[in-house]
């Protein structure tokens, strides 16, 4: 019998929205002991969770006359703290063992052990996350079809570019990685999207480090990275992508690198399977890396090769070098092998699949093809 679980936090919380499945925006607490579910809420929000709850199994309860008695109990301790006190007396927590989130309040926390309260921390907190439901993968699907979209855009701004000495212009002016950011998430907001995390458009050397944002001008003729992982405003799934452009002529050695990330990729697909462990599937495509001649670890290929995607940009399951992770049906994984030199720029394509019963079946469904002319 697994431990009675407890969450403090507002719908902003994966965790408390996968648990709640609607958006509450104040912090309140929620009992979940496996059989059944407490949810514990003020005036304002008690109607409108009814209205749009669907699980039989939660109990709606109101958390004014439990407020009242947190009023009155004396002491150091905050208002959520003395709550979360009445609330694990009133209903039998003291002191047996009680699973909560990372993110659970450390004041509350302190208090509760104070108090006799026995707080595991799990991370996960919800194992089940790492498994996505049909109705899920649906969602993951038609969030990345609409990434597509702007993928769409940024090529039909690099076509409609022009080459000039050692800048790209559009419509007159020099282009940015900042225009074509903006143009793309105007694009995608009337798509339901919105760019909660901020999202790639690197080029020259800005492409050989990973996670730079990209700005200033766009370069010609060296690699471009565009890495797109919007979130859909209503079903709050993430969408997650990357393409790497050339516009002009690339050197041979992004030729080479580009061909190199593509196998890489190819080979991971084809590593993944119920049961297989995360890591070996990150190796198979580190091999392809190697056998083409190029760098795993402190240069080259220097980050993991995917992670879990769903309510979160980063999730389970994770599939670096180190990880102990099992490949299960119904994940959803990002499979994103790159290379990046700053002497020659970086490389990195990434599609999002789900693991299947026989393999793997991609969800983002869009061609590799970088040269931009």
């Amino acid at each position: 019998m697994r431990a009675t679980k407890v969450h403090f936090a507002s719908s902003d919380s994966a965790d408390m929205y996968y648990m709640v499945q609607c958006r509450i925006p104040d912090p309140f607490f929620v009992i979940d002991s496996g059989r059944e579910k407490k949810v514990f809420l003020n005036v304002l929000e008690i109607d409108a969770f009814r209205e749009r709850n669907t699980n039989d199994t939660f109990e709606v309860i109101p958390v004014e006359p439990l407020m009242k008695k947190a009023k009155a109990i004396d002491g150091k301790g905050s208002r959520a703290a003395k709550l979360a006190y009445v609330i694990f007396e009133q209903y039998d927590l003291l002191k047996k063992e009680i699973t909560v989130p990372r993110e659970f309040p450390l004041d509350v926390a302190d208090y509760l052990r104070s108090k006799g309260a026995v707080l595991n921390v799990s991370h996960p907190f919800i194992h089940e996350r790492a498994t996505k439901t049909a109705e899920e993968i649906e969602l993951l699907r038609e969030n990345l079809k609409k990434t597509t979209k702007g993928f769409e855009l940024v090529e039909k701004i690099l076509r409609a570019a022009k080459i000039k000495d050692d800048s790209l212009f559009h419509d007159g002016k020099e282009l940015t990685s900042e225009y074509i950011k903006d143009e793309v998430e105007k694009s995608l907001f009337l798509e339901g999207m919105e760019d909660v995390e901020g999202m790639i458009l690197s080029s020259g050397k800005q492409s050989a480090m990973p996670h730079h944002k990209g700005e200033g001008s766009i370069k010609p003729n060296t690699a471009i990275i565009c890495d797109i992982f919007f979130r859909d405003r209503k079903n709050r799934y993430f969408g997650d992508m990357t393409r790497t452009y050339v516009k002009g002529t690339p050197t041979e050695k992004v030729r080479q690198m580009h061909e190199t990330v593509k196998n890489s990729q190819d080979a991971a697909f084809a590593a993944i399977r119920p049961g297989a462990l995360a890591k070996h599937v990150f190796e198979a495509s580190a091999k392809a890396i190697r056998d083409a001649g190029f760098d795993v670890g402190d240069k080259g290929y220097i980050h993991s090769l995917g992670h879990g995607l769903g309510l979160e940009l980063h999730e389970a399951p994770n599939a670096g070098p180190n990880s102990e992770d099992v490949l299960e049906v119904g994940n959803v994984i990002t499979i994103e092998p790159g290379l990046y030199y700053p002497e020659w720029g970086g490389v990195r394509i990434e599609d999002v699949i789900v693991v299947g019963e026989h393999g793997v079946e991609n969800l983002t469904n869009y061609h590799r093809e970088y040269l931009i002319t």
